[in-house]
């Protein structure tokens, strides 16, 4: 139920009217009466209190359609800080705003507030059609766009308080990169799949040539190796392959920081200004994986470590790659303050891929726990190039400390056997560390 506050204008005209019909009778002028009363009978009709909620906002995401008509007055279709960066925004979403009320209301104000930062006020008369072009700086679930609104009625002699807010939430999906370089465990335990094992079987490349021996199958002798190697009768030769094999891969996204790649925005969090952050970086990195892991066949499971909530556990198949993509979209920032990262339950010889800035020690310690348990973990970098414009020389001295812990804790993954990769780079650059890192090891 709207709550309505009188305003000083019915005191205004009322006092108006006294002095118009004060002076009236001093002057002995009856047409200046007539205006007295004029004002006093204005007053008692705009003193009727509204009845019902008479205001209601409508937010509606279109598909990209430019308006056929625009409506009057100066009109922002991008905020002048989301422009600084424009070059680094996914397309704009279009937005319309509709404006109704009841025939009490003369005029809406509304204060307008796009991706939770940017504050925009209008006044509006109803009945009004507003439209507005957001852009989507980021990936991920975000609040488009919220409208309060608050109804004036006729003369202004009540104003509502503050509505509710009017929010249009979306998500946006990450960007898939094309991968065709993927690490596997050292030892691979499936039994068919897209991946080269190490041991004998149907499906892979050619492994050696052997004496044929019980359980071969005849159709896999070669003549031409056993008319070459024969040296008695009956000595058969076959040609054996490598079996492929499947994998269980465990995502383990890193959730505790969301820093962007303008340092001097990192403590206002300014979407419009941070440019592309770790949470994005590390939402394609993980969406991109886990399609090329589902692309070969294997089991993937999706973890998070600051909380339960938003695990995937493990499997395969269209559906399983629906429900990764809608968990990997919606994982948001939550950071862990003075508690400590859990520990995600994997399967026994799985290739685990943890993505994190690596900003605390949290994810370096459990990559420890991961490599001692013999589990392959490849560390995926997800913070963005800093960009140190606007920083002091503190910001600058403070920034190199950061950055030197962190560079510490690289180091130290690297010396319990994880593979790292960093994702913010050229395509050229990300396939030739996946490629590297994917190549065979020899014992």
């Amino acid at each position: 139920m709207t709550i309505w506050r009188r305003t000083a204008v019915p005191a205004a005209g009322t006092l108006c009217g006294l002095i118009v019909c004060a002076a009236a009778i001093v002057f002995g002028r009856g047409d200046v009466a007539l205006v007295g009363v004029a004002l006093f009978v204005a007053v008692a009709i705009a003193t009727r209190r509204p009845a019902t909620d008479p205001v209601e906002v409508t937010l509606v995401q279109t598909q990209g359609e430019e308006p056929a008509e625009r409506p009057p007055g100066r009109e922002r279709t991008r905020t002048a800080r989301a422009a600084a960066r424009a070059e680094t925004y996914r397309p704009a979403a279009p937005v319309h705003i509709e404006v109704t009320a009841s025939d009490d209301i003369e005029l809406v104000l509304l204060r307008v507030t796009t991706l939770g930062f940017e504050v925009q006020q209008f006044a509006v008369v109803p009945p009004a059609r507003l439209h507005a072009r957001v852009p989507l700086a980021h990936s991920g679930e975000q609040e488009l766009l919220a409208a309060e609104q608050r109804g004036v009625t006729r003369g202004a002699a009540f104003v509502a308080d503050v509505a509710p807010p009017t929010s249009l939430h979306v998500v946006v999906e990450p960007e898939l990169t094309p991968i065709r370089f993927l690490p596997v465990p050292h030892r691979l335990r499936g039994l068919t799949g897209a991946h080269q094992s190490g041991r004998p079987g149907d499906g892979g490349e050619f492994r050696d040539i052997h004496p044929f021996v019980s359980g071969d199958r005849l159709r896999r002798v070669d003549w031409k190796a056993t008319a070459r190697l024969a040296r008695r009768s009956g000595d058969l030769y076959v040609r054996r392959t490598n079996a492929t094999s499947d994998i269980d891969v465990a995502i383990v996204f890193d959730d505790a920081d969301d820093v962007g790649e303008a340092v001097a925005e990192w403590t206002l969090g300014d979407p419009t200004l941070t440019g592309t952050t770790s949470m994005d970086v590390a939402r394609d990195a993980a969406w991109s994986l886990a399609s090329a892991y589902l692309d070969a066949g294997d089991a993937v499971a999706f973890q998070v470590l600051s909380r339960a909530g938003g695990a995937v556990p493990r499997g395969s198949g269209g559906r399983q790659r629906e429900r990764l993509k809608a968990a990997i979209a919606r994982t948001a920032p939550h950071p862990r303050f003075l508690t400590r990262a859990r520990t995600p339950l994997v399967a026994p010889g799985a290739m685990i891929v943890l993505l994190s800035t690596f900003l605390d020690g949290d994810a370096v310690r459990l990559a420890s726990l991961w490599r001692a348990a013999g589990h392959r973990v490849l560390a995926v970098d997800t913070l963005p190039r800093p960009d140190v414009n606007g920083l002091n020389r503190r910001q600058l001295l403070a920034l190199r400390v950061v950055l030197g812990r962190r560079d510490e804790r690289l180091l130290d993954l690297r010396a319990v056997g994880a593979d790292v990769v960093a994702w913010h780079r050229s395509s050229a650059e990300l396939a030739a560390d996946l490629r590297s890192v994917s190549r065979p090891r020899r014992s």
